[in-house]
């Protein structure tokens, strides 16, 4: 795997001169079991952006440099383009599937139409089962408000409906927040992540409402923004041209991992992500 510490912009158009993907309205990339990255295993200590922004630019990069001088003039047309590090995408074997637990957290860029569904389909794809234990949602600040979370919510409800997530998370929720939310939804979170890097202290307000409706409160060190606008351009711009940075934004996040409940060890950690442009 390519890692991404490079002092220079890598040209991977055709000649090198040009957009590779001047057309492209949406991007995927899955990185696949970054547990399997030997060059991860010396970078335990990145901080949770990092690792987002070092996982998809190294599998970018990879995919491209895996193709031949057709295939990227090819890209020149397509308007959807899937980046994929399809060596490390490991399915779970069914026989086994109850030997797991499957959390997926999601992080949502803005109020985006259809970016849970696609989200939660696009997971279930790469690891090869029908369902996930626990969705967690994180949105940025700014929408921390029930009004900005509700169709978000009810697209998570959605997938409860239909089996394919088992309960429901949220991230960084106050006391106010989590019990409106609590209040006025038929699938009730039943965990809500607290930040100890911007909340030394979980306030007892929140302690106690989350206690009286059996909600854990579970610690984390994820940034409030895990892949920020000027942070997506900038790693199209290193990873696939420097002629390809403008105009991109972040759709979703993606962070899955799959433990071994009897042993309690992480056996699958991966990340999809998806960048849209107009």
């Amino acid at each position: 795997m390519t890692s991404n510490n490079v002092n220079h912009v890598t040209d991977h158009t055709p000649n090198g001169q040009g957009a590779l993907i001047p057309r492209a309205e949406s991007l995927i990339v899955r990185t696949g079991n970054i547990v399997n990255w030997n060059r991860l295993k010396r970078s335990g200590s990145q901080s949770a952006a990092s690792e987002v922004y070092d996982c998809i630019s190294s599998t970018v990069k990879s995919w491209i440099e895996g193709l031949d001088s057709s295939e990227k003039k090819d890209l020149q047309n397509q308007v959807s383009i899937q980046c994929s590090n399809t060596k490390y995408i490991e399915q779970l074997p069914a026989e086994e599937r109850q030997e797991y637990k499957i959390t997926v957290k999601i992080f949502i860029a803005d109020h985006q139409k259809g970016a849970v569904e696609d989200a939660v389909a696009r997971v279930l794809e790469d690891l090869g089962v029908a369902s996930v234990e626990t969705v967690i949602l994180s949105v940025p600040e700014s929408m921390h408000s029930y009004d900005e979370l509700k169709d978000l919510w009810k697209s998570l409800e959605a997938e409860v409906d239909a089996h394919r997530v088992y309960s429901l998370g949220v991230s960084d929720l106050n006391k106010a927040q989590l019990e409106e939310l609590y209040n006025t939804v038929h699938v009730k979170p039943c965990i809500n992540q607290v930040n100890l890097t911007t909340c030394c202290v979980i306030p007892q307000d929140l302690s106690e409402f989350a206690k009286e409706h059996d909600v854990q409160l579970l610690t984390h060190n994820d940034p409030p923004v895990i892949l920020s606008t000027d942070e997506c351009r900038r790693l199209i711009g290193e990873s696939v041209s420097s002629h390809d940075d403008g105009d991109w934004q972040p759709y979703w996040v993606a962070r899955y991992s799959v433990l071994i409940k009897a042993r309690g060890v992480i056996k699958t950690k991966g990340f999809i992500a998806r960048a849209v442009r107009d």
